[in-house]
């Protein structure tokens, strides 16, 4: 959107005009990707002596729109006058995005409510003031008060807006007034008439700026994700009279991930915002015309209503269990194993409502873009790869995969790191060999226990990071934590290991059965650990002789691709 449409308005409001008109007549609504109210009752009195001392408590952030979010019907155990069918019928809303705690608790302690204090159920929220000492106290400390304040002087906030004359007749009678009590009262009650909140309204701006805004500014530090205002959004109530059932988005996507988590699938560490675009991209599919509504961007997420959520969430669901079968398949395992997280939407919208994905190619496809040169980040990219080559493959077309070259120099230069692309290519495509242990061929490697225990899986440098340390004269140009000194272990193995000279470790295991099929599934060339002894040389010709066994294994992968192996 252009910032020529945004608008940004500061508005001073005082207190009970904030509280009576805007909030309690929603006016101003808190969306439930909003934390519930859990101030203290002390930070509720320390906001109001903030207050009374004429202390600037900050601004409070809204946002206007004419898209319905799902709202809190109950802060604090203040019950909001409009339902939700009524709501909904607004025309316009506005939420607040910063400073919901501080509004709930002016709310909440002016018109009272209330909720759960530690061990108090019914804790009531409700706020007093004490003319006497100038102390704000809530509703179950007055009885103890009275016993030692005349509770003429224990005043009502909800009331200091109604003063009048006659309040000030009737208390200054009272015994014990003094003109400390007097001083205390006026300045409780210029509070009402002069302190001012600064609200700021925001309008003009996309879900997408809204959530960067939130992240921005929220006190309590919380990440908005796009995810939270599509769930706020498209929550619908439950209407038995007209046989509407209720739709809450959040409660789909944790059975999703509970049946991944029962199948012990590391896809179970999918994100929400990722699970919505593979529904959305599998709607995608569906739409006829050049224009295309259904997307991936937040912009193209907004055009998801819950009736489409709904209709379509049992067939999306099959989709991307699909997918994921497909990439567990090839030994990617879950979603931080992926080389590019858009690698999944093309993948899905190929699978769904599809009774005879090209699997071959779709595999080819994978590799081919997880090894390519080109970062694979771009939603147009996204859509592009699924209309002229997944959309033309099902149609029949003869489709060609882009050619793939090969560096082994960047292979052997390209350090591991788990959030680099080409680490995490290389990483799939190893665990695709099906490495075996070396003093156990039987024992499985990549069992999804150890893999869950960190973001980085169990590996183990072939050569030692300790022991190369030790060598002088080790080439500059082949590091130590090279891609290709890299293999999956057993923790066990990996111990057993320590710091030792390959060529002595390696001798400890040649006596295991089917020892070359050990090294051949790790890629690991078999004339370098069968040496009489180790020169510094040997370590960098061992990394470029692995790079070429692991480009030779990529290329038959690849038997429709053209692959091109370079130095």
């Amino acid at each position: 959107m252009s910032n020529l449409n945004r608008d940004i308005v500061p508005e001073d409001i005082k207190i009970n005009t904030f509280v009576e008109e805007k909030l309690a007549r929603d006016k101003l609504l808190i969306p439930t990707f909003q934390r519930e109210f859990v101030w203290e009752p002390e930070n509720i009195r320390k906001l109001w002596d903030s207050i009374f001392r004429f202390y600037p408590i900050g601004s409070i952030l809204y946002w206007v729109t004419d898209s319905y979010l799902h709202t809190h019907r109950k802060l604090g155990g203040f019950e909001f006058p409009h339902d939700e069918d009524t709501v909904q019928k607004f025309k316009e809303w506005a939420y607040i995005l910063d400073g919901q705690q501080r509004a709930t608790s002016l709310l909440v302690s002016i018109l009272g409510g209330k909720g759960k204090v530690k061990d108090d159920e019914n804790f009531d929220y409700t706020l007093y003031f004490d003319a006497t000492n100038a102390e704000f106290l809530f509703a179950n400390e007055l009885e103890k008060r009275k016993a030692k304040v005349n509770p003429a002087f224990l005043v009502r906030l909800k009331d200091v807006p109604r003063w009048g004359i006659s309040f000030y007749k009737k208390i200054a009678s009272e015994e014990g007034y003094n003109e400390n009590i007097e001083q205390n009262l006026e300045q409780l009650e210029r509070i009402f008439k002069d302190y001012k909140l600064v609200l700021i309204k925001i309008q003009g701006v996309d879900v997408d700026e809204v959530c960067e805004i939130f992240e921005r500014v929220n006190q309590e530090g919380k990440k908005l994700d796009p995810v939270d205002i599509i769930i706020a959004r498209t929550y619908r109530n439950e209407d038995l009279e007209r046989g509407i059932k209720m739709f809450y988005l959040r409660d789909n996507l944790k059975e999703l991930k509970k049946y991944l988590s029962s199948q012990g699938n590391r896809f179970q560490d999918l994100g929400d915002l990722t699970i919505v675009q593979m529904v959305s991209i599998c709607l995608r599919k569906e739409e006829t015309g050049s224009r295309k509504s259904f997307g991936i961007t937040p912009k193209a997420l907004d055009n998801l209503t819950t009736r489409d959520l709904e209709d379509n969430w049992d067939n999306c669901q099959k989709t991307i269990f699909e997918t994921i079968k497909f990439l567990s398949d090839m030994k990617v395992h879950g979603p931080n194993m992926l080389p590019f997280g858009y690698l999944l939407f093309p993948l899905c919208y190929h699978f769904h409502k599809n009774t005879s994905p090209r699997q071959k190619i779709a595999k080819q496809w994978f590799w081919r873009m997880a090894f390519g040169l080109e970062d694979f980040r771009r939603a147009d990219e996204v859509y592009n790869y699924c209309t002229e080559f997944f959309d033309k493959l099902e149609q029949g077309e003869k489709i060609l995969i882009p050619s793939l070259p090969l560096s082994k120099t960047k292979l052997v230069q390209s350090r591991y790191y788990y959030r680099e692309a080409l680490s995490r290519a290389v990483l799939s495509f190893l665990a695709k060999q099906n490495p075996l242990d070396f003093s156990n061929p039987d024992a499985e490697v990549l069992d999804n226990v150890y893999l869950l225990l960190s973001q980085a899986p169990n590996l183990h440098h072939i050569y030692p990071r300790n022991f190369l340390e030790t060598v002088k004269g080790l080439p500059k140009d082949a590091p130590i934590d090279s891609l290709m000194n890299i293999c999956y272990l057993r923790a066990k193995t990996n111990i057993k290991i320590g710091d030792k000279n390959p060529l002595h470790y390696f001798r400890e295991f040649k006596g295991v059965d089917n020892f070359d099929n050990i090294l051949k599934s790790h890629l690991i060339p078999k004339e370098f650990i069968e040496r009489d002894e180790f020169n510094p040389e040997d370590y960098r010709d061992f990394l470029h002789a692995r790079a070429e066994l692991f480009c030779k294994k990529l290329r038959d992968e690849l038997p429709d691709v053209e692959v091109k192996i370079v130095e």
